[in-house]
């Protein structure tokens, strides 16, 4: 996923910007249409994987109806996290998305809850007041972005519009992908100089996708037991919260 954009100011954040767009447009040429469907069993496998980890997140931390969860997605792409919140109990109108690509927030529309609040936006200015949301969720974004003066001025915005008790869901990749120059990795030390004081319950997920993409066809168990194996996850899944004083 991507950035998104409300008009910039400095050059450096324009140049990002567009990098960000053409990015996205190489990435969708080259990517087949079923990578990133349900119906590709590895995404399948790996999607549900993410979801289990996130509802138990929430479940530990006693947060078990939704209806009046309010929900920003930053780089919501077509608002796919959003339309499992709705799954979970969240109410549209509740829900929010930005992205930077036009294209994203078009289809997001055509496809969720006419009530659902989704727009092409820049999170680096962020259009809400302060401690709005209950949860924020990034997929993927992060990484999509290089500059690292962009990425801590996107991750103060997402604080600034937090709620004290909220939750920030974070879900991107830990290793630099070898075919895709536009992409790179982040580890736990970044995150957490991304998030300073703030509490950070982060874990290792998801099966390499070239290994998944290899093993889901032949056997879902198979998947799942190399799947166990932390060396061989490629993504962080992380729950980050204000640190108790």
């Amino acid at each position: 996923m991507a950035s998104h954009g409300y008009p910039t100011s400095s050059s450096s954040e324009e140049h990002e910007a567009t990098r960000l767009k053409q990015a996205a447009e190489r990435h969708a040429q080259s990517t087949q249409d079923d990578r990133y469907s349900h119906l590709n069993v590895a995404n399948l496998l790996s999607f549900q994987q993410v979801e289990r980890g996130i509802l138990r997140a929430f479940r530990r931390r006693g947060w078990t109806d939704f209806a009046r969860t309010k929900v920003l997605e930053v780089g919501c792409g077509s608002a796919r996290w959003l339309r499992e919140f709705i799954k979970w109990g969240a109410r549209p109108e509740n829900l929010f998305g930005v992205d930077l690509i036009e294209k994203r927030i078009a289809f997001g529309k055509e496809i969720c809850p006419a009530a659902v609040h989704l727009a092409v936006g820049n999170a680096e200015r962020l259009e809400f007041a302060d401690a709005t949301f209950d949860v924020v969720i990034q997929s993927t974004m992060f990484t999509s972005i290089l500059d690292p003066r962009i990425k801590h001025a996107v991750a103060r915005e997402i604080v600034r519009v937090l709620k004290p008790q909220g939750l920030v869901v974070w879900y991107d990749f830990v290793w630099n992908s070898p075919r895709n120059p536009d992409v790179r990795g982040i580890g736990k030390k970044e995150i957490r100089d991304l998030f300073p004081g703030y509490s950070i319950d982060l874990q290792r997920v998801t099966l390499a996708p070239p290994i998944g993409r290899a093993l889901a066809p032949i056997s879902s168990a198979l998947y799942v037991a190399a799947s166990k194996l932390p060396f061989l996850r490629s993504h962080c899944l992380a729950f980050i919260s204000k640190a108790a004083a």
